[in-house]
């Protein structure tokens, strides 16, 4: 039975979710190092506060860990043998 097109066999599946879990690793890791660059840059006697920035690099490093946690469980039931 020959490959229909559009249709990736699992293991092209797992590859290409394990590049993009790789690539949200990647990317929620450099927010977590800017916000970490940024709370140490602040300076409260001088007024330098960068509260709005840090929040919202936190806030998308939550979201990228979510992703990541939904390309971890779509890997784990394509190696069960579901379907995604």
């Amino acid at each position: 039975m020959e490959n229909q097109p559009g249709k990736e066999s699992v293991s092209e599946q797992i590859a290409e979710l394990t590049r993009q879990l790789e690539d949200l690793i990647q990317k929620r890791h450099e927010r977590i190092q800017l916000a970490k660059k940024l709370m140490s840059s602040e300076d409260p006697e001088k007024g330098i506060f960068h509260n709005k920035e840090i929040f919202n690099l936190k806030q998308e490093s939550l979201q990228l860990e979510v992703e990541a946690e939904f390309c971890r469980k779509k890997i784990n039931r394509l190696n069960l043998g579901y379907q995604v």
